[in-house]
């Protein structure tokens, strides 16, 4: 589901890109980008809806969180965030975490806090050999070995990570 997911974005960005290239109909063209939009921000909102699931000290924490890394990393290396991205991100993820109720935003801090541990160290320090396992056992390693490879996952990611931690949400 989440591979499909990440396929249908990329899809849909290239699809935009190709509109955007060579059509003179720019209704067509902005209707795309208005689409592509949509189908982002929705995305964006499923990872924190997912995040904000997690309950800590509930069994599988680890395994949800690791599952919550490959999602971020795969929304990263799709969308190519660059840094001059991170205000208008920032904003988007603010009213994605504004729509939470406290506890669900209790469950995002503490999450993101962990899947960004583990993406620093796969992305980051690029030691996913070490945590491989972790993935593996929740089912997310499959292409993660490849998605590191991804270009401008590194400063896609960093701009996620800037985005959320320039929020202001949490203490860390």
């Amino acid at each position: 589901m989440k591979k499909l997911l990440a396929l249908l974005i990329a899809m849909a960005l290239a699809a935009t890109m190709m509109a955007g290239c060579g059509s003179d109909d720019q209704q067509t063209s902005s209707q795309d980008n208005s689409e592509t939009e949509k189908l982002v921000d929705d995305t964006l909102g499923e990872i924190f809806q997912e995040a904000s699931e997690i309950g800590q000290g509930t069994a599988g924490v680890s395994l949800k969180e690791a599952q919550l890394a490959a999602r971020i990393a795969s929304y990263a290396a799709v969308i190519g965030y660059t840094a001059e991205a991170t205000q208008e991100l920032k904003e988007e993820m603010l009213d994605k975490y504004a729509a939470l109720d406290e506890q669900g935003q209790q469950n995002v801090d503490s999450s993101f806090q962990a899947a960004f541990g583990l993406l620093d160290q796969a992305i980051v320090e690029g030691d996913y050999d070490s945590i491989k396992g972790q993935f593996e056992d929740a089912g997310a390693a499959d292409g993660f070995d490849i998605l590191l490879k991804a270009p401008g996952l590194r400063e896609s990611y960093d701009t996620f990570k800037s985005a959320y931690m320039s929020m202001g949400t949490t203490d860390d």
